[in-house]
């Protein structure tokens, strides 16, 4: 049994709902949903609390991965690529675990067209639930995505797609448009981007001087850093994602 095989039979037992154990985590309950189904993995912080809220050890929950591992023969080249891993930041990890995902997803779940009987070649990308703002700013639980197939290969770079919400950003991006990011923590001035100020995202171009709205009518006003609530970057918009990807 998997590490989400397991998480799902011991919440089970003590007969918690995913929602439930998520309110205990501080994640919501599509995060329990995703552990399970192998989509993500929890952080370290909040794997700490499942050892506690469930009562049980790493042990329990990572032996058939152990036992794997122990019964793998790594290469020498495989070795080096999880040295570099380890020397990662967070957010390297994230990117690398990402791509990862997708990839080995994407080599499991090529399906066929009943239609045609071809092998229809597809892209498993990670969506956020929650949409970023093109307004006034919405928080953004980082724990909440889906996985979806992409029937044409998205631009490259991309990390994942998410939603816009509001039209401070026409005619350029409208509501309701998904976007392809590409996770990276800075941008040149000019280039429109994945930002987080105060806890809410936000999509914009990058100024000398703060965050610029494209939309004229002057309802969106420059958004700034401060000490206080500085802006950090989380990644570059490199294109929309159309109805023809789906």
């Amino acid at each position: 049994m998997s590490f989400g095989s397991r998480l799902k039979e011991r919440r089970e037992e003590l007969g918690l709902k995913q929602s439930e154990l998520g309110k205990l985590l501080g994640v919501t309950g599509s995060a329990i949903g995703n552990y399970e189904n192998g989509i993500s993995s929890p952080k370290a912080d909040v794997l700490y609390q499942v050892f506690n809220v469930l009562k049980c050890d790493a042990n329990y929950l990572f032996q058939d991965e152990m036992k794997e591992l122990e019964s793998d023969d790594f290469t020498v080249p495989e070795i080096k690529i999880i040295k570099k891993y380890r020397a990662l930041d967070q957010h390297g990890k994230n990117t690398v675990t990402a791509v990862l995902d997708c990839e080995k997803a994407r080599c499991d779940d090529a399906s066929t067209s009943p239609a045609t009987g071809k092998v229809i070649e597809l892209y498993p990308t990670r969506k956020y639930l929650q949409s970023t703002s093109a307004g006034y700013g919405d928080f953004n639980d980082d724990a909440s995505y889906e996985m979806v197939d992409l029937v044409k290969r998205p631009p490259a770079g991309t990390s994942f797609i998410i939603a816009v919400n509001g039209h401070s950003m026409e005619p350029t991006f409208n509501d309701g448009d998904l976007v392809f990011v590409h996770s990276q923590e800075t941008i040149r001035v000019g280039e429109i981007g994945l930002f987080v100020r105060g806890g809410d995202l936000y999509i914009k171009e990058s100024g000398p001087d703060g965050l610029i709205s494209h939309n004229k009518s002057g309802k969106y006003p420059l958004i700034v850093s401060n000490d206080d609530m500085p802006i950090l970057t989380e990644g570059k918009i490199i294109g929309i994602c159309t109805s023809e990807y789906f």
